[in-house]
């Protein structure tokens, strides 16, 4: 099934140079999947009742244009296969109101027991409320590895407003600390059109965290870690 929405950004979505920002992009695609999931009757709240919650684990994002301050986006997402699995992929396609592509994404989640603190295996019903489709956005994947050296490493502070009701740093999140540790002549640019985001481990809250940073394979890599352990992976290009 192919689930729409129509989204009109607000002021606070934007970045100071008028451009839907990046946490502002995974937010409202991470919205948009969870208003699919209470419509196929699978709500977050109502998983986390039944001891079990969907877990995500890997984001990957390609800006075609960046959506500029006025502009209305049609979001379509769906999600991805034909038979149930350790994890579940989903779709999405952006569109301005011309019907012209501007992002396409896609994530990856898995389903973890909380009472066992383990993955457990989707169940034919549970991914059949989706009504699951074949078409992706991607046609290739791609792997993403943590470098063994880095060039730089920058302190990151968390502030509460970072923590969510899981007591971690919620997902979207991740793509801002990781923007602390590039360059300024990086950032001062704002003109990246790929994000792919891994995650290994949650941030804490009360974590001392570090993003330590470098620059291979035409990429801007950062990796994020919390009390030494290495949690997430940010790619940028």
């Amino acid at each position: 099934m192919f689930y729409k929405e129509i989204y009109n950004p607000r002021p606070s979505d934007y970045n100071r140079n008028g451009k839907l920002s990046y946490e502002a992009i995974l937010q409202l695609l991470e919205n948009t999947a969870g208003n699919h999931s209470a419509n196929s009757g699978d709500s977050i709240a109502d998983a986390n009742k039944n001891g079990i919650a969907w877990i995500l684990t890997e984001w990957r994002v390609q800006i075609l244009h960046r959506p500029e301050n006025g502009e209305s986006l049609n979001i379509t997402t769906w999600v991805r296969g034909k038979a149930p699995a350790s994890a579940v992929y989903r779709d999405f396609l952006l569109t301005d109101e011309n019907g012209t592509e501007v992002i396409r994404a896609e994530a990856k989640f898995a389903l973890f027991d909380l009472a066992t603190s383990r993955l457990t295996r989707i169940s034919e019903e549970l991914f059949g409320s989706y009504q699951p489709e074949d078409k992706t956005v991607f046609g290739d994947a791609q792997r993403l590895c943590a470098p063994s050296e880095y060039t730089s490493e920058t302190e990151l502070k968390l502030r509460r407003s970072d923590i969510d009701f899981n007591g971690h740093v919620h997902n979207t999140r991740y793509v801002d600390l990781a923007m602390e540790a590039l360059p300024n002549e990086i950032i001062a640019s704002d003109d990246f059109t790929d994000i792919h985001i891994l995650y290994a481990k949650p941030v804490m809250e009360r974590a001392v965290v570090k993003a330590n940073y470098v620059f291979k394979d035409s990429a801007y890599l950062v990796a994020v870690y919390a009390d030494d352990i290495y949690c997430a992976l940010v790619e940028f290009k």
